[in-house]
């Protein structure tokens, strides 16, 4: 929860903040991806009549595996925050349209969880590589052999072979 008291007592007035929030592990397709500290966000606020407008930067770290050869990645996670908050009325009894997403707020602090995480998954990656050039998990073996029967059992091992006799002819 950030707390806004300072914006309460003198609105119109840009606050500088930091706020550190721990994020949850994730999955993103399938793979887990862990926050191990918690997410910074510094910048300033500042409340104007009944809107709070946050304008800051987060910034984490996203640990994650790479998707060739399965080693450990970390992932800087970087994202502009400028979003406004309406005050809400905790007396307002109006039903709320189900798929109007506001953010609101109440009192002198503001929930800004939600937020946070879903700026810093939609930063990350589609595929996580510990290297841009990142040649993944290699098969060591001494003798060709062994290697041809490697690639044979490769499920376009056959197609392969098809191909190979096809320019010998």
């Amino acid at each position: 929860m950030l707390d806004i008291t300072a914006a309460l007592k003198a609105p119109g007035t840009s606050i500088p903040f930091e706020h550190m929030e721990e994020l949850p592990p994730v999955q993103t397709l399938g793979e887990e991806v862990t926050f191990p500290k918690p997410a910074r966000v510094k910048g300033e606020f500042t409340l104007m009549d009944d809107a709070l407008v946050i304008d800051a930067a987060l910034t984490a770290t996203a640990v994650a595996t790479c998707a060739r050869c399965l080693e450990t990645v970390e992932y800087p996670v970087k994202a502009k925050i400028y979003e406004t908050f309406l005050r809400a009325d905790p007396r307002d009894t109006a039903e709320e349209d189900p798929w109007e997403e506001r953010l609101v707020f109440t009192g002198h602090r503001v929930d800004i969880s939600h937020l946070v995480m879903s700026l810093a998954v939609l930063d990350l990656p589609i595929r996580f590589l510990c290297a841009k050039d990142c040649a993944g998990i290699t098969l060591e073996s001494d003798d060709s052999a062994n290697e041809e029967e490697t690639l044979d059992a490769h499920p376009f091992g056959a197609l392969r072979q098809l191909f190979t006799k096809f320019q010998e002819e």
